[in-house]
């Protein structure tokens, strides 16, 4: 903490958490800021650690606060239904305070090339602010009986992991709404081992803060095989439409679309469309047939790439261009990966 008019050093807080919790940590760890909680005269830091704890610090001294969890500290590993041991999870963003509940996240290691099938499924939990104590938990990879347990097909919800929120998350604080940008699950590139839509993979999810009900989603990416998970905190916003006043959520994609829906009812601002995309033809593959496209906004970036868009600076950087990817496939966007060494002498898709 430091005296804005000053720059004087309050306090300092580091917890020493050891080479073994910090080793099983994933990369994606930073922590991008802490959170601020108050009520009354009791004031708090909020933060998580490198290791996946959740601190509790006074916002005057920089003290553990003694009330929260074990003697401020909450141990984010626990009840997680996996081995702690042999899980890297942690967390790459700072708890989201909505009223009195604490919502936190996950972030685990990408799922570019796992090597198993069978990875950590990351749940997004609500915790009271005061206590500590677990409020609710969400299971982004739905449990029998849950909504969406039949998208994951031949018990694949047992073994899939990731599906995590990884990227900061949003909230509506006058409603209590907070609303989830979640990853894609296991594997980045390939989803033969879990057929089915997969929700809540690759989706924006909004739940009741205080009980972590879902209220309503939108699946961005059904059956995600491209890594077009969502990277950033929704976008809350008034929108003015017809001449009255809508609340409105947008959520950027690497695909280059904002998805935009009314923040209350999940309700599409502008038409979404399903269109046909390619299917795969890796073997063991099953994609999704349509994907949601938005008519509105119309896209910021480039989407798919053909040979229109490869570097034409001169006559021979152009051929050179052409001559690269000659044996890489191109394709409008939704085009899906393919093997490196196909039987028609393809080695892989550029996207």
């Amino acid at each position: 903490a430091i005296d804005p008019a000053s720059g004087e050093t309050l306090w300092t807080f580091r917890l020493n958490e050891g080479e073994a919790r910090t080793a099983s940590a994933p990369r994606r760890n930073s922590g991008r800021g802490v959170a601020w909680w108050r009520e009354g005269g009791d004031a708090r830091i909020l933060m998580i650690t490198p290791g996946y704890q959740m601190v509790a610090l006074d916002a005057s001294t920089g003290q553990l606060v003694q009330s929260f969890g074990r003697s401020g500290i909450v141990d984010l590993r626990q009840g997680l239904d996996v081995d702690v041991e042999h899980t890297r999870i942690g967390s790459s963003s700072p708890p989201l305070v909505v009223g009195n509940v604490l919502v936190v996240g996950s972030a685990l290691d990408p799922g570019t090339r796992p090597k198993s099938r069978r990875q950590t499924a990351a749940h997004v939990r609500g915790f009271d602010a005061r206590t500590g104590r677990e409020l609710w938990r969400f299971h982004t990879i739905p449990r029998p009986g849950e909504f969406g347990h039949e998208t994951w097909q031949e018990e694949s919800w047992q073994y899939t992991g990731n599906a995590a929120v990884w990227t900061t998350m949003s909230a509506d604080l006058e409603r209590g709404l907070v609303y989830l940008p979640v990853e894609a699950a296991t594997s980045d590139y390939f989803g033969g081992h879990r057929p089915g839509d997969n929700l809540f993979s690759s989706s924006l999810v909004c739940l009741d803060a205080k009980t972590g009900q879902r209220v309503w989603h939108y699946q961005i990416v059904r059956h995600d095989i491209w890594d077009y998970d969502n990277p950033t905190a929704p976008i809350l916003m008034d929108l003015t439409l017809d001449g009255r006043q809508v609340p409105a959520v947008a959520q950027l994609t690497k695909q280059a679309f904002t998805y935009v829906f009314n923040r209350v009812t999940g309700q599409p601002i502008w038409p979404i469309e399903d269109r046909p995309v390619a299917a795969p033809d890796v073997p063991g593959e099953v994609a999704a047939a349509t994907q949601p496209f938005p008519t509105l906004p119309e896209p910021f970036d480039l989407q798919g790439i053909s040979e229109d868009d490869l570097i034409d600076f001169s006559p021979e950087l152009r051929a050179a261009a052409i001559d690269a990817v000659e044996k890489i496939r191109l394709g409008p966007l939704f085009t899906p990966p393919s093997l490196a060494n196909d039987p028609d002498g393809s080695q892989g898709t550029l996207v």
